[in-house]
């Protein structure tokens, strides 16, 4: 056996550890955060955004990295602990890592416009602990997804419907807090704390969506369902990077009334996009909870394309005349 890898692995999930324990630090002392970018470290761990439902990114940090350390420590020490179960659910881990920190990257480059030196080291990590682990597994976890099938369609189930509902509240919420014209900080919390579930709906959709997809993949590139439910992911994860990271917090900021630099016609724009956006994920998450409950459907990939594009399309046209009647009131 290569030891290579898994001292690679220990070592750098061990840093990663370090690193978190430095931020957890910090934050506790209340010392000011010195970024070698001669960026604004502050600015990215004091964010709305350094918490996971309610619970602070380092002490997550300090778990999943202390985990794989002790994790490929065993599997170094004592080999016949690495059981395709366990190193299933390791690489799990490690892939949901990797996509939380591309989550968090996209934050601090769009949403925070600030970069944190220890948050992109951090991230640098978890990009080396996936890559070493996925090349270091033999892969023998394909048929172990293959035996727990109908768990993984339980836990994709789940997902949609987390999502489903998730997404169905907060344009509920946002349309009831808009009657005001504006949107408050106790309002804002509940919208960022319904935008966190469906993120976290949407993680466990696409992870539970690729252990579907690894032990049929001849299959499934065949399914035109399937493959219109890949479009329809990679729409809401668009749309929600937009609608979440960008246009939500520009509405809430103007609403608070912080200062920024406006423009005529600023909220009335962003608004529109709010709405559009709003539409677009709505109808989403119903394209994906339907085509996952409907097995067969005897329609080709572009005819269902073309179906799910319509009805978009024509949301995202109902939520134009709504936010043209909320535009109405505000000039009265």
């Amino acid at each position: 056996m290569n030891i290579f890898p898994y001292l690679l692995l220990i070592f750098t999930a061990f840093g990663g550890f370090l690193l978190s324990f430095y931020i957890r630090h910090k934050k506790r002392s209340h010392e000011k955060m010195v970024c070698p970018l001669k960026s604004d470290c502050d600015t990215v761990i004091y964010s709305p955004y350094s918490k996971f439902f309610g619970v602070p990114l380092e002490l997550l940090g300090l778990l999943y990295y202390g985990l794989i350390a002790v994790g490929y420590a065993l599997f170094l020490i004592f080999p016949t602990l690495a059981t395709p179960l366990v190193v299933f659910g390791v690489l799990s881990a490690t892939t949901a890592a990797l996509l939380f920190s591309l989550y968090l990257t996209f934050i601090q480059a769009f949403t925070l416009k600030q970069w944190c030196t220890w948050c992109l080291m951090s991230a640098g990590f978890c990009v080396i602990i996936f890559a070493t682990a996925l090349s270091i597994s033999e892969l023998g976890f394909i048929s172990l997804l293959a035996e727990h099938h109908n768990f993984i369609v339980i836990l994709h189930i789940f997902g949609v419907a987390l999502g489903l509902g998730g997404a169905t509240i907060a344009d509920i919420f946002f349309f009831k807090f808009l009657k005001d014209l504006r949107i408050s900080e106790w309002e804002a919390s509940i919208l960022h704390t319904l935008s966190q579930i469906i993120w976290f709906a949407l993680a466990i959709l696409v992870l539970s969506g690729i252990g579907l997809y690894l032990p049929e993949v001849q299959e499934l590139n065949q399914s035109s369902k399937f493959l219109v439910k890949m479009v329809v992911v990679f729409v809401l994860i668009l749309n929600g990077a937009f609608l979440n990271l960008l246009i939500a917090p520009k509405l809430v900021k103007i609403s608070f009334g912080q200062k920024h630099h406006h423009q005529t016609g600023e909220l009335h724009h962003i608004r529109k996009l709010a709405f559009a956006l709003g539409a677009i994920s709505l109808v989403s998450w119903y394209s994906a909870f339907l085509l996952g409950m409907l097995r067969f459907i005897p329609i080709d990939f572009l005819p269902l394309l073309l179906i799910y594009v319509g009805i978009l399309s024509g949301a995202v046209m109902v939520s134009q005349l709504l936010e043209r009647s909320f535009a109405r009131r505000s000039t009265k």
